[in-house]
């Protein structure tokens, strides 16, 4: 089991029986432009497209050598078509015990099941191979497709906030939670202890 932080210099291609989570590419840009640069996918996304967005080759001009990663972000590839449908991101960790998964997936593929069976995976690397010992999923209150698959994939309602910052917007929303003991056994575990504090003065904000 390692810290997260060891798999933002070793990346983690994770699998499924229909999908392949892997890391975005420049050769990926018009699978990425598919879904990226459609209006629909952001009713529920919290902020307008960007300008990287729509033109998604603006992604991998610079790359930041001095920029610290606080996030994964893996595509989702159909392994049938080897197409790019999506991603799913694993953001805002904090001191390598608690992280949000976030996720969008191509409108015109959705209603399909791939975001649950994607979701339900980097539950089960979180859990089994980071220290990771929480997991957060927040959806807007009028998304029910996505609210559909944070129950699916066993996590727990914990609040309903209203009004509140959802990444640019200010919404109704559901917060869901998933602690590594909802699904494993952590009688032995000594990192899920109360002794851990947060030694962290400042919050990290998830860029888009």
């Amino acid at each position: 089991m390692q810290d997260i932080e060891y798999f933002y210099r070793h990346f983690p291609v994770l699998e499924t029986e229909r999908l392949i989570l892997r890391e975005l590419t420049a050769y990926d840009v018009r699978d990425i432009k598919k879904y990226s640069a459609d209006d629909r996918l952001y009713t529920y996304w919290g902020r307008r497209m960007s300008y990287k967005e729509r033109d998604p080759s603006e992604m991998f001009r610079t790359i930041r050598k001095d920029k610290q990663p606080d996030c994964i972000r893996w595509g989702i590839e159909v392994k049938s078509t080897r197409e790019i449908i999506g991603e799913i991101n694993l953001f805002n960790i904090q001191n390598s015990r608690m992280g949000e998964i976030g996720y969008r997936l191509a409108f015109e593929r959705q209603g399909r099941g791939y975001c649950t069976e994607a979701v339900r995976r980097i539950i089960k690397f979180c859990f089994e191979e980071t220290s990771l010992q929480r997991l957060e999923l927040r959806a807007m209150a009028a998304n029910e497709a996505s609210n559909r698959v944070a129950l699916k994939c066993g996590f727990i309602k914990e609040g309903f906030i209203r009004q509140g910052k959802f990444v640019h917007m200010y919404v109704n929303y559901n917060l869901y939670g998933l602690l590594r003991s909802d699904i494993y056994d952590d009688s032995t575990d000594e990192n899920n202890t109360p002794e851990q504090y947060d030694e962290e003065n400042t919050e990290k904000e998830y860029s888009y």
